[in-house]
């Protein structure tokens, strides 16, 4: 049976009288006021409806107290034991869930789970970050002309093993899993695999092996690995998880050689050619890894920024608090570029698009730029620097261009002999003579890609010169006015990590993953329009 409070009618007597005009005042400026004010009316409890029955069955909890549980579990970063306790016994988690019934101040682990569970099922954490974010937004009169973007990266609770370590893993995960559901195929396996993998004790046993003497066992243990996925094929156990796991590992680890008998050799692939998205634990399977930031996942993170230092009737009161209006969360083998058009089209169907959208450098592609202003978008990010830039060479933005695109006039002030457009490259060609006694020969673009044809021919490509006017326009006082308010979201990301303790994270997997990113996004949302309530 449903349970759905009524929360939006008042009460005849206030059961909040009793603390006193200024512990009143404390608890309707804090994160308690705040959610129960502007936000516990408008949770999507209708979306958890429509998994239980109306009129039989046993009574559920108060749908808004439990989806509110999870919200405030996210925002202080509790434990599920932690949650009940706040609950039951903590005066400001009462008020902001509006608790007027005992049967709705406690709410013990498994049901906390069960309905996590629910919404992890139905993706409601996109809904939830989303339709209250909007809430505030509109509350507030949050301008969401202006935003800026980055990305963070997020870790998992894994630890980082070797290789070894990560085929022998992958085996022990098996066979236990194996144990459980199908005892009957588990006694296919010998004792002394068992032993080796699973109960990991007396001589030779992977968990008493050297760093030094991975690389000699790797190809045992990758052999075994082929050995079990070859075993199981056509069995019940080819359907368990860990098996599908079991042969992704072996795929993105081994290459396996047929001889003409029918038994496959096993090649361990050397470490350059393993993709950068395969599995690096087996408890997390779901993580990926990046060269630059490590294993894990990557957060694309949007807010909306103001460049008023004041707000308010003649420019009184302190400013607009900034919101993330955007999260999305991808493998850390998705480039920044191709977050950029997902989160417009994202603001875009919300309504609450900006006009201009600051980026750093790897949201900055020329397609990125063009895509963004035919919606009416101007993205302010730098290009990237130019080809040959760092080790010195001439490039483009040193020579003198007219209005078309074309050279008029080199570094060296020659002008070139003839310049012609096509419908994708612009031609230039200069003097050999002039060329060959010029200083800077050896840096330059024209002389040095033609020179052992004794020419000084040099072609680009439109799209360049637009990313030359852009580099230079990147020089200007005005861009850097504009672009200096794309450093405030560093702050953003520091608030996330640290004070939302999104840097690592208890939790495995990308469902889990995004379902702490998205709720502790909106918890930070509550922290800034409390700090805003306060301020006033």
């Amino acid at each position: 049976m449903l349970t759905v409070r009524d929360h939006q009618s008042g009460d005849l007597f206030d059961p909040w009288e009793h603390l006193g005009p200024q512990r009143r005042t404390l608890l309707e400026k804090s994160w308690a006021g705040v959610f129960r004010q502007y936000l516990l009316e408008h949770l999507p409890v209708a979306e958890l409806t429509v998994t239980f029955c109306a009129s039989f069955g046993r009574p559920t909890k108060d749908l808004y107290a439990v989806l509110g549980s999870l919200i405030l579990q996210q925002l202080h970063d509790l434990t599920d034991a932690e949650t009940v306790e706040a609950i039951a016994l903590h005066r400001g988690w009462q008020y902001a869930l509006d608790i007027r019934c005992e049967s709705d101040a406690y709410i013990c682990e498994r049901t906390l789970r069960n309905y996590r569970r629910r919404v992890l099922d139905k993706g409601l954490q996109e809904t939830l970050f989303r339709g209250l974010t909007d809430q505030l937004i509109k509350a507030f009169g949050i301008d969401t002309g202006r935003q800026r973007i980055d990305s963070t990266s997020i870790r998992s609770d894994m630890r980082t093993l070797t290789r070894l370590g990560i085929v022998v893993e992958t085996i022990s995960k098996f066979l236990r899993e194996l144990a459980r559901k199908h005892p009957d195929l588990h006694g296919w396996v010998d004792d002394e695999t068992l032993r080796l993998y699973v109960k990991r004790t007396g001589d030779g046993c992977f968990a008493l092996s050297k760093p030094s003497e991975s690389k000699r066992r790797l190809p045992e243990a990758a052999q075994k690995l082929y050995e079990l996925v070859e075993l199981f094929r056509e069995t019940a156990a080819a359907d368990l998880a860990s098996y599908q796991l079991l042969a992704r590992v072996l795929r993105e680890q081994c290459e396996v050689v047929i001889h003409t008998a029918g038994q496959g050799k096993v090649h361990v692939k050397e470490p350059i050619d393993v993709p950068c998205d395969a599995v690096h634990n087996p408890a997390d399977p779901d993580s990926s890894y990046n060269a630059h930031h490590g294993h894990g996942y990557m957060a694309q993170i949007v807010e909306t920024y103001s460049e008023d230092k004041a707000t308010g009737s003649g420019g009184i009161g302190p400013p607009s608090p900034n919101l993330i209006s955007h999260v999305a969360v991808n493998d850390m083998t998705k480039q920044d570029w191709h977050a950029l058009e997902p989160a417009l089209e994202d603001l875009t169907g919300r309504h609450i698009s900006p006009e201009s959208m600051l980026g750093d450098t790897h949201y900055g592609s020329e397609d990125n730029v063009r895509k963004a202003h035919e919606q009416g978008i101007a993205l302010i990010a730098p290009a990237s620097p130019p080809k040959g830039y760092k080790q010195g060479r001439l490039t483009l933005e040193q020579f003198e261009l007219d209005e078309a695109g074309c050279i008029v006039r080199c570094p060296q002030g020659h002008a070139p002999v003839a310049t012609s457009i096509a419908a994708k490259k612009h031609e230039v060609h200069f003097d050999p003579d002039l060329c060959g006694r010029c200083e800077r020969r050896s840096r330059c673009p024209a002389y040095s890609t033609t020179r052992k044809m004794g020419k000084s021919r040099w072609q680009y490509t439109h799209e360049r010169v637009q990313t030359r006017n852009r580099r230079l326009h990147e020089q200007t006082d005005r861009f850097k006015d504009r672009y200096r308010w794309r450093a405030g979201i560093e702050a953003t990301m520091s608030q996330l990590k640290r004070q939302m303790r999104l840097a690592r994270l208890r939790i495995r997997g990308m469902a889990a993953i995004s379902y702490a990113v998205f709720l502790r996004a909106l918890g930070l949302n509550i922290r800034r329009v409390e700090a805003f309530v306060q301020a006033n």
